[in-house]
């Protein structure tokens, strides 16, 4: 049995793996209080500020969920436009066969280092910080069939 897929990254990928991962940790937590509480100050001193006040407050409340948001899809679209696109993974008994254009390379079970599923995609691991990210768009139906795989094959 084999699997095959082309990685089609979109920078909207990499922005709801970033989003996901900070709202999942204490970052996340603290930009919750963060934006709470600005809104909280805005309300609380709106009426006695003046127009430089408020406007500070305002982009202050802004902050959390509208500038950070932005940012993060940003850093995503440049990520993306620095990858090569149109990789191609066939995942077989052998391992994992990368083809770029005509360069092939391929990864053996024993160099994958884990699987992870994270909210609708799957990252496999080649080392600690590099992997392919597979996205339900290009998973299809095949997602638990293809985790389930990928675990099996990595313990043997």
């Amino acid at each position: 049995m084999h699997y095959q897929y082309e990685c089609k990254i979109k920078p909207v990928d990499f922005w709801i793996l970033s989003m996901r991962r900070t709202y999942h940790s204490l970052v996340g937590v603290c930009n919750i209080v963060f934006g709470v509480a600005m809104i909280l100050l805005a309300i609380r001193f709106w009426d006695q500020a003046n127009d430089v006040v408020q406007t500070i407050l305002f982009l202050a409340c802004l902050l959390v969920p509208v500038i950070q948001p932005v940012g993060v899809y940003l850093k995503a679209k440049a990520q993306v436009s620095m990858m090569p696109q149109g990789t191609e993974l066939v995942f077989d008994e052998d391992g994992i066969h990368v083809t770029l254009g005509r360069e092939r390379e391929l990864v053996r079970w024993n160099k994958v280092k884990g699987v992870r599923k994270e909210g609708s995609m799957i990252i496999v691991y080649t080392d600690a910080s590099h992997g392919y990210l597979l996205t339900r768009r290009v998973l299809g139906s095949e997602k638990d069939d293809f985790y389930r795989y990928v675990k099996e094959h990595m313990r043997t």
